[in-house]
């Protein structure tokens, strides 16, 4: 089989796990290339490529580092359906498959009594007519740095949803609900479901909860910071830019996936209550 590892060196041991999983391949008489991205040219004596082109090459994905290099590659590897192994060498990697210290693990990789392959959609989100944009976890809409608080109101299918005036308000897909979401009180959704959840963050108001929709509501955000005239709008937790006052935020559940391994004996609900449990 052909692999493309993408790594993170920031987190502290990836070297290591790298360095195994290299191992591991190469007994296994499997080919594989490294990401060139990476800065690894000095550490592995490998084949280095740019992401799309060892996308493009490989049969399977391995991440190593957290959930965020698995979600900066998911875009891509989704473009061209290539599934993705996360090893996790960061904090706690919902979405990995396998911790760093079970690397051999991989020599099971074809077997679908210990991995399953699931499909996880994105979120897409385009400001007024913009090119869509395309999230794994969430989308997150926040006030300035500099401002008290932000208004929004939210619309669903065209009907006012919610209107509130907080900190921001958090846009997350069921794979999203473990992330920005939970700190903020969402609620855990089964990955296996297609649905969105809105999480508002610190709303000035005493009843205002979680919602979690079906796959086919359509979701229209106007935001108001009335001291800036402007807000932030973040995707995967990245990429910040600013929005104004006559902005229209337009988000939905795509059709579009990316196909994840997950190690098959435990459970999404396990998972979670086995890594929060261990912080």
């Amino acid at each position: 089989m052909k692999f493309f590892i993408k790594v993170n060196l920031s987190k502290e041991n990836s070297k290591t796990v790298t360095k195994n999983v290299v191992h591991l391949l190469n007994n296994d008489n499997h080919k594989y290339m490294l990401c060139c991205e990476d800065c690894v040219e000095t550490i592995f004596n490998s084949k280095i490529v740019s992401i799309e082109e060892g996308v493009k090459w490989c049969d399977i994905i391995i991440t190593i580092g957290g959930d965020g290099t698995l979600l900066a590659i998911g875009k891509i590897a989704s473009d061209y359906n290539k599934p993705i192994l996360g090893i996790n060498t960061g904090h706690l990697g919902f979405l990995t498959a396998i911790e760093g210290n079970e690397v051999n693990q991989l020599k099971n990789i074809l077997s679908k009594n210990v991995f399953e392959i699931k499909k996880h959609h994105f979120l897409q989100t385009r400001i007024n007519n913009s090119n869509w944009r395309y999230c794994l976890n969430d989308v997150v809409i926040s006030k300035s740095m500099y401002s008290n608080t932000v208004g929004l109101a939210l619309y669903s299918n065209n009907n006012l949803l919610m209107q509130f005036s907080g900190d921001g308000i958090i846009i997350a897909t069921s794979t999203g609900s473990t992330a920005y979401s939970l700190s903020v009180g969402g609620p855990i959704v089964d990955s296996d479901l297609q649905a969105m959840v809105i999480s508002p963050v610190a709303p000035h108001t005493l009843n205002r909860t979680s919602m979690v929709l079906n796959k086919d509501k359509h979701i229209k955000i106007k935001a108001n910071d009335r001291s800036n005239k402007r807000a932030y709008i973040a995707f995967d937790g990245d990429d910040y830019q600013e929005i104004h006052q006559e902005d229209e935020v337009t988000v939905k559940l795509s059709k579009k996936y990316v196909s994840i391994y997950t190690l098959g004996k435990l459970g999404q609900f396990e998972k979670v209550d086995k890594k929060l449990k261990s912080r």
